[in-house]
């Protein structure tokens, strides 16, 4: 008897019967959620948006370096600031001539208050409106260049054309309320106790700074205005993007852009600190040259002889007065870039570091 069968009557085996292979445990694992991956610039936290909002500071004032056409645009800003300096200088030597009523008044008191002065709204509706311009070309000039297409500085500026209503419209509200506040911010004794208390602690130095009174009251008040003006800019940052970009009317893209400052308000945080950063600097230096009898004792002959120091207080006080003037030109390109990348930033758009609504995507392991 041969042994396999033995087996197979013993143990009920056959060899041809097929042989049972198992598989290898294989372990069931649920569902995993994966998150789309972060975009860059550092998530979409909090912090993460503002690191944002620095970077477009920084590579705003990166892109007025690298591309020096742009620097046409703080040249006619300067224009602009000049022309405001040299139209307060004017304003306050002529103004009994002008064959226009200076002022609206009510009474209030024993006195008057001004609260409309006709000549300042006239220089500031120039002013703003060249302004307004500038920023306007400057948006569509950088919002092509973002879009890789061809354009010219002239080409952003002949586009600026098809928006000129909104705009004017725009500078306008703009000069009225600049006048007004300005009006305000002049009769009030707490605010010009501040001004005061700032002039004398960063600009006053005796004979160094030693003007007629026209030039200096020009310098003054072209200062604040020109203050005043920035705040506007500033509560408006969006309505001229959405004027020229989308082609909105005042009232629509100014309701817009409270929408866009609630999206982007982390964004243009890290824009303050940068920008103001430089302008704490810049209040840092003068505010070490307005106390620099402090620092000499007050030794007043220095400022009085021309062998000492009055030559040298002079050029460094004008010198940086002229600085500040063109640091205002070049700041108002930087921040028209800013402006440009923060509008396009607010418009939800992933690339632009607000990533979109996106479904979790299921994967098995």
């Amino acid at each position: 008897m041969q042994i396999a069968e033995i087996i197979r009557r013993h143990l009920g085996w056959c060899p041809k019967t097929p042989a049972l292979r198992t598989a290898p445990a294989v372990l069931v694992v649920p569902p995993v959620i994966v998150n789309p991956a972060q975009p860059a610039g550092g998530g979409t936290g909090g912090s993460g948006r503002i690191r944002h909002g620095i970077g477009i500071a920084t590579g705003s004032i990166t892109a007025l370096i690298r591309n020096r056409h742009l620097l046409w645009f703080s040249f006619l800003a300067g224009l602009a600031i000049l022309f405001l300096t040299v139209a307060e200088g004017w304003s306050v030597t002529h103004y009994a001539s002008i064959p226009l009523p200076y002022s609206i008044w009510i009474p209030f008191g024993d006195s008057a208050l001004v609260v409309f002065n006709l000549q300042l709204f006239l220089i500031e509706a120039i002013c703003l409106s060249c302004f307004t311009y500038l920023l306007a070309g400057l948006v569509l000039y950088r919002n092509a260049d973002s879009a890789k297409k061809t354009v010219t500085i002239r080409d952003g500026f002949a586009r600026v054309n098809a928006h000129a209503g909104p705009l004017a419209r725009l500078s306008a509200v703009m000069a009225l309320a600049a006048t007004i506040l300005f009006e305000i911010s002049s009769q009030s004794q707490v605010l010009g106790t501040i001004k005061l208390s700032i002039s004398l602690a960063a600009f006053h130095i005796p004979y160094a700074y030693y003007v007629p009174n026209e030039l200096f009251s020009a310098l003054y008040f072209s200062f604040e205005i020109m203050v005043i003006n920035t705040v506007l800019f500033l509560l408006a940052v969006y309505v001229i993007p959405g004027i020229v970009l989308e082609n909105k009317e005042l009232l629509p893209a100014l309701a817009g852009s409270f929408g866009l400052m609630r999206k982007t308000w982390r964004e243009m945080l890290g824009c303050i600190i940068v920008f103001g950063g430089i302008v704490l600097a810049v209040a840092a230096i003068a505010l070490l040259i307005g106390q620099s009898p402090l620092l000499l004792n007050h030794d007043y002959d220095f400022f009085l002889q021309v062998s000492r120091g009055q030559i040298l207080m002079t050029v460094v006080c004008y010198g940086f007065l002229l600085a500040c003037g063109m640091l205002m030109a070049v700041g108002s390109t930087v921040a028209g870039i800013a402006i440009t990348e923060l509008y396009s930033c607010g418009a939800a758009t992933p690339s632009a570091g607000i990533p979109e609504k996106t479904q979790p995507v299921q994967t098995t392991e």
